[in-house]
């Protein structure tokens, strides 16, 4: 199946299969890189081939404004993709360029952060003026209220599941926290990233520079509250979301909100910044969530063996991972809000896009 897919794109045609390296670290797509210039995928079935589409059509805006991200390359359909039957089901593969830069899995310094804050607010900025209706779209990425209906029926559902009585207690103190909170602010639509894990920005080898930005598939209409809340929960994380324990660094997640801050305060209104500065408190406590239905459902499709024995169980350490995390953000939301403030005030001038 990969010299089928090498052959659907004119441009990988000519390079032999023994120049494709699996490359490791990505929990969904299958991905090679071919040569020293693209990058090959086979898509997971949770994301729709249409997805592509979204993607062909956002990229140019994004390079239009210097943001660094692959561009696609056409198959021989004259589509973004290529489907390619197999023993088990149609898959949608596709490729693109490949973009230099080091990858890493942990935030470890200030001004790494401050450039990560830098680099999502050009992200967003080069999206902020178009309107695209997307073909496919995961709907609900970030619907907290639905994710505790879904913890709670999982709870009635499975009370005689071996990690029940590991589970419940967890349970009971997301939902506690969830009725202590107000009634929702409202919040403009943006296009986001949707996925904005420190993994999926490269690095510049020798300075603290962003020099890629990658996954394009959660692309969406978001709220900056949910995408920065996304960021700050992987940026601010000193450990592991699979760790035995949490750490949520505040001066990470500081410099993560200055450089965000200096690079958006002309164009996002101050209130929205200010509200999206302790998103993260909502987005940790609604991931353990996801996670506690999920250990009680057995589903988790990265199941690491070494790290737990089951999937349930592997899903259980990471809820209470993120649940350590989120009372920790929630103990700084005071110091993230002022943080960002201070920012605001010190934002060098930037014009609107």
């Amino acid at each position: 199946m990969l010299n089928q897919a090498l052959q659907a794109f004119p441009l990988l045609a000519p390079i032999p299969p023994q120049q494709c390296q699996p490359l490791a670290g990505g929990l969904i797509n299958l991905t090679y890189q071919v040569g020293d210039a693209y990058i090959l995928q086979r898509l997971h079935p949770i994301f729709q081939p249409e997805v592509n589409l979204d993607i062909a059509a956002l990229t140019p805006h994004l390079q239009a404004q210097g943001v660094p991200v692959p561009s696609l390359l056409m198959a021989n359909t004259g589509l973004p993709y290529t489907l390619i039957d197999s023993a088990e089901q149609p898959y949608c593969w596709r490729a693109m360029t490949r973009l230099p830069g080091l990858t890493h899995h942990r935030v470890t310094r200030p001004d790494a952060a401050r450039a990560l804050g830098r680099a999502l607010a050009a992200f967003h900025r080069a999206l902020a003026q178009v309107d695209h209706p997307f073909a496919f779209a995961r709907l609900g990425i970030h619907d907290t209220a639905a994710h505790l209906d879904r913890l709670q029926k999982a709870l009635a559902e499975h009370p005689t599941h071996r990690l029940y009585a590991q589970v419940a207690p967890l349970a009971h103190d997301i939902l506690r926290w969830w009725q202590s909170q107000g009634p929702a602010t409202h919040a403009p639509q943006r296009i986001g990233h949707g996925d904005p894990k420190v993994s999926n920005f490269l690095f510049h080898p020798d300075r603290p520079e962003i020099i890629g930005i990658v996954d394009l598939d959660t692309m969406g209409w978001t709220t900056l509250e949910a995408e920065l809340g996304d960021a700050l929960r992987s940026w601010g994380s000193t450990h592991d979301e699979s760790a035995n324990q949490a750490n949520f660094d505040l001066s990470l997640a500081s410099a993560a909100l200055q450089g965000y801050a200096h690079a958006s305060r002309q164009w996002i209104p101050e209130e929205e910044l200010l509200q999206a500065a302790t998103g993260v408190v909502r987005i940790a406590y609604e991931l353990s969530a996801r996670f506690l239905t999920d250990a009680l459902e057995e589903r988790y499709f990265g199941w690491d063996p070494t790290r737990a024995p089951s999937r349930g169980a592997h899903n259980l350490l990471r809820a209470r991972n993120q649940l350590a995390l989120a009372q920790q953000a929630q103990s700084a939301r005071h110091s993230l809000t002022e943080q960002m403030a201070l920012a605001l005030r010190c934002a060098p001038e930037e014009p609107p896009p």
